[in-house]
C-alpha cells in the first residue's frame, strides 16, 4: 500500500505539472504555469512580481531537471520523474529537489511579505498550479495544523516532506495539491 500511496501523489503532481498533457514536463509546463501563477495574483507580465514568480518557477524547474532528467533530453518523462522519486523517497534526500520548491512557493505566494501563507495567498497559489478553488480550500484547512489561518514555512515543509516521501495515509500533507484520485 505506502509504494502505492506514493505513486499516486507522484502521479498527481506529475499531471499538475505537464501543462500541455504531453506526458513530459518541461521548462514550457513551468513557464505556462508560472505565468498562471502571476495572473492568479493579478500581476501583469512586466512587473518586478512576476518576474519573481518567473524567477521562482526558473529554480524548481532547474531542481527538478537537474536531479530526473535521467537521459538528458532536457525533459522528464513520468517514468523519469517515478524512478527519480523512487531514489529520492528511498534515500530520504528530499531537502536536495524540495528545498529550492518550498522556498519559491513561498516567495511567489506571499503576496504581503509577512513570511507565511494566508488562506487567500494558498488559493490563489493553488489555483495557479491548476488545482480547483474548492479543493485548494479543503486542503489549507488541513495543513493549517496550529489553526492560526496561515502557512509557516515550517507548515509547508512538512506538508511537502509528507507528499513526496510519506507513506502514512492519513497524514494532511496527502492533499498537497488536492484530493488524490
Amino acid at each position: 500500500m505506502s509504494q502505492d500511496l506514493l505513486e499516486r501523489k507522484w502521479s498527481n503532481f506529475f499531471r499538475h505539472f505537464d501543462a500541455d498533457g504531453n506526458g513530459f514536463i518541461e521548462h514550457e509546463d513551468f513557464v505556462q504555469r508560472g505565468a498562471q501563477v502571476a495572473a492568479a495574483f493579478g500581476y501583469a507580465t512586466e512587473t518586478a512580481a512576476a518576474q519573481a514568480v518567473t524567477a521562482g518557477f526558473q529554480r524548481v524547474w532547474e531542481s527538478l531537471v537537474g536531479n530526473l532528467d535521467a537521459d538528458g533530453d532536457g525533459r522528464v518523462s513520468r517514468a523519469e520523474f517515478t524512478g527519480g522519486m523512487t531514489v529520492f523517497a528511498g534515500e530520504d534526500r528530499y531537502q536536495d529537489l524540495f528545498q529550492p520548491a518550498i522556498d519559491a512557493l513561498l516567495a511567489m505566494g506571499d503576496a504581503d511579505g509577512d513570511g507565511q501563507l494566508s488562506r487567500s495567498e494558498w488559493v490563489r497559489l493553488q489555483v495557479g498550479y491548476g488545482t480547483p478553488e474548492t479543493d485548494a480550500e479543503y486542503t489549507f484547512g488541513l495543513l493549517d495544523t496550529d489553526g492560526s489561518g496561515y502557512l509557516s514555512h515550517d507548515e509547508i515543509s512538512a506538508a511537502t516532506r509528507q507528499y513526496f516521501t510519506g507513506t502514512d495515509a492519513d497524514a494532511p500533507g496527502n492533499s498537497l495539491y488536492g484530493p488524490l484520485a
